[in-house]
C-alpha cells in the first residue's frame, strides 16, 4: 500500500512550484487571434503589445478608407500575427509580456473613440456633400 500513498510535499517545494508556474504563464493563441479578428488589434493588446495593436487598428482602418481589400488584409494579418506571437511566447521564441486588464480596457477605449470619430467625420462629410449638391 505504500506505493499508492501520495508523496508528501513540503511548503517550500509548493511555493517554488507556484513561482515557476507564475513565471511560465502561457498565452492562448486562439484567444489572441479571435480577439484581433473581433476588434482589430485587440489580440496584440492581449499579448502585451499595446502600441502594435493600435498600429494594426489604424492600419486596417486606413486600408479600409483607401479600398476594402487592403484594410481587410491588414485586419486578417493582425489576427495571424496575434496567433503567431502568442504561440511564440509560449515556445519561448518571443519574450513574454504581461497583460493587465487596464491595458485591455484602455485599448477598447482607443478602439471605440477611433471608430466613433471616424463615423462622425464620415457623417459630417456626407452632410457637407449633400449641402453642396454633390450627392
Amino acid at each position: 500500500m505504500r506505493g499508492d500513498a501520495a508523496e508528501r510535499v513540503s511548503l517550500r517545494d509548493a511555493l517554488m512550484a507556484a513561482e515557476v508556474s507564475r513565471r511560465e504563464k502561457k498565452k492562448n493563441p486562439a484567444i489572441a487571434a479571435g480577439l484581433s479578428l473581433l476588434f482589430n488589434g485587440l489580440g496584440q493588446a492581449y499579448n502585451g503589445q499595446f502600441t502594435k495593436g493600435v498600429l494594426v487598428l489604424l492600419g486596417s482602418l486606413f486600408g479600409l478608407f483607401l479600398m476594402i481589400v487592403p484594410g481587410v488584409a491588414v485586419w486578417l494579418w493582425g489576427g495571424y500575427d496575434a496567433y503567431r506571437t502568442a504561440k511564440g511566447m509560449n515556445e519561448g521564441l518571443v519574450p513574454y509580456r504581461e497583460t493587465s486588464a487596464l491595458a485591455i480596457v484602455g485599448f477598447m477605449v482607443v478602439w471605440a473613440v477611433t471608430i466613433f470619430s471616424l463615423s462622425a467625420a464620415a457623417t459630417m462629410l456626407l452632410v457637407a456633400m449633400g449641402q453642396q449638391g454633390m450627392l
